[in-house]
């Protein structure tokens, strides 16, 4: 549908600028009875050949000798193709009009209306120049323009590839990474036998088929995602110990908005990897909340004693940074306080 718009519009635009470039002769020198020679079939003629030769001259120049020549910087011969056009064009234009009988008995007739610096005279000694010199230029800013326009589009597409691309790999960095803590954590449990494992395994299969089926698209509809971290907490909290405390709380869900898949698990992921232990009671808290169409996500966890956040710990933050630069721009907030015993996350989105 939009093609068929700008094809449209391109017509109108293509008719109405040669209505006027036509009409060109008729706007500077109107209809005069002093004027008889415009009504002479000679005139007719010599009018109809200079607009045919200008409009062949107007495409010819902007569909090959441009494309040909110029774009391919043999400036030199372009120059002296257009050079000969013009010569072209104004030996036979001049020769049409002083070859013309009624021309001569017109000159007879009207001898005070040639003289320098009358109307008719400039017209005819300048004007087929000027008129040249007009499609020329109205053909070579047009092609040139064109070209720019497309360039800029190529760069637009190449540049959106590359983004789709990037993102793309981003989002298959996510799968592998998460996948493999979550059967660490389903290992864990298999190693004492534990009757957790059954129902741990069926959560990860939900998990699986989330990540296979919805992860690769671009955006996917909130009440999925929070679904997905939902069944991600509760296989957490099978693998937890009963001092770990998981608080989750989702206020103002709305179903219209859409996020892109696996976004802020790889921060919730990071709460339980340095937030959980053995023997220290530890709290982890995830809250979600959609209001006026903006997302805050905040995730807080205590940092157990002992454990060393290594360089592999920010692989899944770095990830979510470069997703959050492609996709928002400006627009979203991103701050993480490390302190001593604290380790919190609050990003918030314009999801607008």
């Amino acid at each position: 549908m939009e093609d068929n718009k700008s094809w449209i519009s391109q017509l109108v635009f293509t008719l109405v600028f040669w209505a006027c470039f036509l009409m060109l002769p008729f706007i500077f020198f109107p209809h005069n009875p002093s004027r008889p020679a415009f009504e002479s079939k000679r005139f007719i003629a010599l009018y109809i050949f200079s607009n045919l030769y200008l409009v062949g001259f107007y495409y010819f120049n902007s569909g090959v000798l441009i494309p040909k020549l110029l774009a391919k910087r043999k400036a030199g011969l372009y120059f002296l193709s257009i050079l000969f056009f013009f010569l072209i064009y104004l030996a036979a234009f001049y020769w049409m009009w002083n070859s013309s009988v009624e021309t001569i008995n017109f000159f007879k007739e009207h001898p005070r209306m040639f003289k320098r610096r009358n109307w008719l005279y400039n017209f005819f000694s300048l004007g087929p120049i000027m008129m040249f010199l007009l499609a020329f230029t109205f053909s070579s800013v047009s092609k040139i323009v064109a070209r720019w326009f497309y360039a800029e589009r190529v760069k637009e597409e190449i540049s959106k590839q590359q983004l789709e691309t990037e993102l793309s790999l981003l989002r298959s960095q996510v799968n592998p990474h998460f996948l493999f803590n979550t059967l660490n954590s389903i290992y864990s449990l298999t190693l004492t036998n534990s009757e957790k494992a059954p129902d741990a395994v069926m959560r990860l299969s939900r998990i699986m088929r989330y990540t296979l089926e919805e992860a690769q698209s671009e955006f996917v509809p909130l009440e999925d995602e929070l679904a997905f971290i939902n069944s991600y907490l509760e296989l957490q909290k099978i693998r937890a110990t009963d001092k770990v405390q998981v608080l989750y709380e989702v206020k103002g869900n709305d179903g219209d908005i859409k996020i892109p898949p696996l976004l802020l698990i790889p921060f919730i992921e990071n709460a339980f990897k340095y937030g959980v232990s053995a023997r220290n009671r530890t709290v982890i808290k995830v809250i979600i909340k959609v209001e006026n169409k903006f997302l805050f996500f905040n995730c807080e966890n205590d940092i157990v004693p002992n454990i060393a956040m290594h360089q592999g710990t920010g692989l899944g933050i770095a990830n979510v940074r470069r997703r959050l630069e492609l996709l928002y721009k400006r627009n979203y907030t991103l701050d993480i306080i490390n302190s001593d015993d604290k380790y919190k996350v609050a990003l918030h989105l314009e999801i607008s």
